[in-house]
Formats: C-alpha cells, structure tokens, sequence
C-alpha cells in the first residue's frame, strides 16, 4: 500500500518561506520561524497527523514541489520580531527529494 503524502497546510505557507537546505547535510533543510501560539497548535497537529510518512510543500527558492519527512519542531527561543503569543521554531525536514 503506498504511503500517503500530506500537503502542507496553506496557513502555515509563511513558515516555509526561508526554509533552505542545510549545507553538508544532503536531504535537509531548515527553516527557523517565528509562529503566534495558534500556528504551533495547527504546525503540531499537522506534524503528528503526518508522522513517519512524507509532507509536500514548495521550495520558495525554485517553486519546485517537494517531498520531506515533517521531524518533530522544536521552540528555539523569543520571537525575532516581538509580538503578542510569538515564539520562534524550528522546522527541520529530512530525506527531502522532488515529487
């Protein structure tokens, strides 16, 4: 039975916009956000939905689409830009390939 792969939420097309892979590190990429408390409640939720199986999301570099396993995010600290309920996060994506 193939696998099914998730489309990244539109709401959270924002969070992907600097993502960029990681040098040295074939298949990675990164992407460091800052999200109000309700885009991390709906960027959990999706990422828990979409555990062990692949996400498709465009890479704002090439508008090429891509599939990536979802790693869990993790919050790196207060916001860049201060802001009511912000917090920064860290979205990893692995085994990233074109779709």
């Amino acid at each position: 039975m193939p696998e099914p792969v998730r489309e990244w939420p539109h709401a959270l097309d924002h969070a992907l916009r600097d993502v960029r892979p990681v040098t040295g590190v074939s298949g990675c990429y990164l992407a460091d956000v800052d999200l109000t408390k309700d885009e991390v409640l709906l960027l959990n939720l999706f990422e828990a939905n979409a555990r062990y199986g692949h996400i498709r999301f465009k890479d704002p570099a090439t508008a090429r689409d891509l599939v990536a396993y979802l790693n869990t995010p993790v919050s790196i600290g207060p916001p860049k830009i201060p802001r009511q309920g912000a917090v920064r996060v860290r979205i990893a994506l692995s085994d990233v390939h074109p779709h």
